[in-house]
């Protein structure tokens, strides 16, 4: 084994761009990583960047990072751009003939055969483009200028997806974990919802996590730390892919390709990575690539991309800040927020005793937002419920989301601030609740805290 990993090395480290990457440092202006020069190489650098043209092209999520959309902001915009580039009848022939089924509606999450259909039309695209690009291209003697402006939009298209995702986890928005997962059982999880709940219970770590993403981003929109930011991209998404893999969250398309377009941002600086971490040899630091001979040109040059990435990470954070404060967890809890246990539950005056067997009865009535409610039955099933609470007129109207049709307003009395008696009339019954609020804290989730010094493990 030691002599393989050995002759690799001096394999890697002796070959010609082994060899580049150790010679002196090129003069200002010139590229660090030329385009490839033999023909199967050309062939897939350009196959590999046709097919990213592509995806970034036609992407929703690309297009709107760009125009700097956070959550909930001209995602009207998004889908209009999405139905663009839909080619239906082309997607539905790929979608019958290799995934064997007709298209159904778009999904925003990204897994779906509209998806997979189109990622099959992308690359076929990028097979037939190749070759035409190949013959436009034959006579062309420096491909280094088209290298420059074809990395620069990949380059943001990139870092617009990484301060996409971080302003979501930074704010914190895209995870939660609302009191109706407190009292929900392990079991009756998604694997999606275990990860948002667990990511959703410590805000640091998310806010830590969206951080890292926007260092990438940071770091892309500058020329100079522009590889520095491909890797930590790399590092980024490499960690998000398994995530949804693992965890079947339906964007695993997506973050694969964002993972791929990291690669393809790093891949010419492959021998300098492998020289600097596999060998004890000196590495050159690398020159950026100007896109301009004048240097004065190449300075505007970077201002603009700093500028814009800037204006791109802070319209991502102001969007995201301001759902966060209308629409997310910064927004002012209702004064019912929590979890109620129900004491009391009578229906049509006659008592029903707190039996698991018993499924007329409710176990809790759980408020995660001003309309939001949930009803926890004796067998722990959790019906999420749409909510209109007025407490001026001391009524809380409740719609199943799982059956619309199933629609009840009770009038509360509030004895105490932690007591509540709810009345009304559903499934043709005359129901009388009796309600008291649990301390969230009593909940270890959310009352255990942070400790320095621990005389035990408080493994629950």
């Amino acid at each position: 084994m030691k002599v393989r990993v050995g002759k690799w090395l001096r394999t890697v480290a002796s070959s010609p761009a082994g060899r580049a990457a150790r010679r002196v440092v090129p003069s200002a202006g010139a590229s660090p990583a030329p385009p490839p020069r033999t023909g199967a190489a050309r062939a897939a650098y350009r196959f590999g960047f046709a097919y990213a043209g592509l995806y970034c092209l036609t992407s929703p999520q690309v297009y709107l990072a760009l125009r700097g959309g956070g959550m909930g902001r001209l995602q009207e915009a998004a889908d209009s751009w999405a139905k663009l580039w839909e080619v239906r009848p082309v997607r539905n022939w790929m979608s019958v003939r290799v995934l064997g089924k007709e298209l159904g509606d778009r999904f925003d999450g990204g897994d779906d055969p509209h998806t997979w259909a189109g990622q099959l039309c992308w690359l076929a695209g990028a097979a037939a483009a190749t070759p035409v690009w190949s013959v436009l291209d034959r006579n062309r003697t420096d491909r280094a200028a088209l290298d420059k402006w074809v990395r620069l939009a990949a380059r943001f298209c990139l870092a617009g997806q990484m301060f996409s995702y971080g302003a979501a986890k930074a704010v914190p928005l895209q995870f939660q974990l609302p009191p109706s997962k407190l009292v929900e059982p392990l079991g009756d999880l998604s694997p999606m919802g275990l990860l948002w709940a667990q990511t959703g219970s410590s805000k640091p770590y998310q806010m830590l996590l969206g951080c890292a993403e926007i260092a990438g981003g940071l770091l892309l929109i500058v020329p100079r730390t522009a590889s520095l930011g491909a890797l930590v991209s790399a590092a980024e998404m490499a960690q998000v892919l398994l995530l949804n893999m693992t965890f079947d969250v339906p964007v695993k398309v997506h973050s694969f390709h964002l993972l791929l377009l990291s690669l393809l941002l790093l891949a010419p600086h492959t021998p300098r990575l492998a020289g600097a971490l596999l060998t004890d040899r000196p590495v050159p630091a690398a020159v950026p690539t100007d896109l301009f001979r004048s240097r004065r040109a190449n300075r505007i040059a970077t201002a603009l991309q700093a500028g814009a990435g800037l204006w791109l990470l802070g319209a991502q954070l102001r969007n995201d800040w301001s759902f966060w404060k209308n629409h997310g967890g910064g927004r002012e809890k209702p004064e019912l927020y929590g979890v109620w246990d129900v004491t009391d539950f009578s229906i049509d005056g006659e008592r029903h005793p707190p039996m698991t067997t018993d499924g007329q009865r409710w176990r809790r009535v759980v408020v995660d937002s001003v309309d939001a409610v949930a009803i926890q039955h004796m067998d722990d099933s959790l019906d999420p419920c749409m909510a209109a609470i007025d407490m001026n007129a001391r009524s809380v109207a409740l719609t199943k989301m799982a059956d619309p049709k199933w629609q009840v307003t009770f009038t509360f009395e509030r004895p105490a601030d932690d007591r509540l008696i709810l009345e009304g009339d559903a499934d043709g019954y005359h129901l009388r609740l009796h309600l008291r609020r649990r301390d969230l804290g009593t909940f270890p989730l959310v009352g255990r805290g942070f400790h320095w010094v621990q005389d035990n493990s408080y493994l629950r």
